[in-house]
């Protein structure tokens, strides 16, 4: 039997941070098992998965190591390595789009993301809609512009899987904010408790609904409160099954189900 052709991706288009070959595989290897499990399934060997902001590493895992999938769409907004992977894929179950849509961090030159955009995907549905490291870079109208715009791509039993930074201390310590906290807060907890008396006082929540932690490099650290991350996806189609603390490869993660349309009713017929 032939060897199979292995998938060797140039490191400049790799946008993940710089572990290793042997790390990066071993990370996407447990967000996909830890993503099965969330939406509950056993693997993704009947499922049709549209992976928003895809990068290159799933598409390494599952090609270089025979993991099972029916169908895999990436989308992203970094060109050359979209044109990269239509280029080198040349697995039927694999395709890849483009989408120049602007964000501050990524593509600040990109088009307006509004809720009129139309996504390359004709009238597709998926079974499975995941976007990791996206909602973290997202501000709150596009978190709510994106939930919007993929409504219309999701199977009515299909699950949407996605991550975002929350402003909470965690118990295993995981979390961007427990990370930060030890970074920077240290012996400056006094300026912190001061800040969340002044918002208290003036009958504000203690925890601000959305940060944007690093001004120098906008969008780098969205982080939203627990309450309005919730409050965001009110009304856009969806409803929240679970969320979820980080862990060694994760920050807080959503899982969320379609709220039945009539659009999903048509097409039950």
């Amino acid at each position: 039997m032939a060897a199979r052709k292995q998938l060797k991706v140039p490191p400049g288009l790799s946008r993940g941070r710089s572990r290793g070959e042997e790390r990066e595989l071993a990370s996407a290897a447990w967000l996909i098992e830890d993503m099965c499990q969330h939406v509950g399934v056993p693997d993704l060997h009947d499922t049709e998965m549209l992976d928003v902001g895809c990068g290159v590493k799933f598409t390494k895992l599952f090609i270089n190591h025979d993991i099972p999938i029916e169908r895999y769409v990436g989308l992203d907004v970094y060109g050359e390595m979209i044109e990269f992977l239509r280029r080198n894929v040349d697995d039927p179950r694999f395709e890849y789009h483009h989408m120049n849509l602007k964000n501050d961090l990524y593509n600040p030159s990109g088009d307006a993301f509004t809720e009129d955009i139309r996504l390359p995907l004709g009238h597709e549905a998926f079974d499975l809609i995941c976007l990791f490291s996206v909602f973290t870079h997202l501000p709150p109208p596009d978190y709510r512009t994106m939930l919007k715009v993929l409504r219309r791509h999701i199977r009515p039993n299909g699950r949407l899987f996605f991550t975002l930074y929350i402003n909470e201390l965690t118990p295993g310590g995981h979390g961007l904010v427990d990370a930060w906290s030890k970074n920077y807060l240290v012996g400056r907890e006094d300026v912190l408790s001061a800040r969340v008396a002044e918002r208290l006082e003036a009958g504000l929540p203690a925890i601000e609904p959305f940060i944007d932690l690093d001004p120098a490099k906008p969008l780098h650290c969205a982080v939203y409160s627990k309450e309005y991350a919730h409050e965001l996806i009110e009304g856009t189609g969806w409803e929240v099954l679970s969320l979820s603390e980080p862990d060694a490869y994760i920050q807080h993660h959503f899982v969320c189900a379609p709220v039945p349309s009539s659009r999903d009713l048509r097409r039950a017929r």
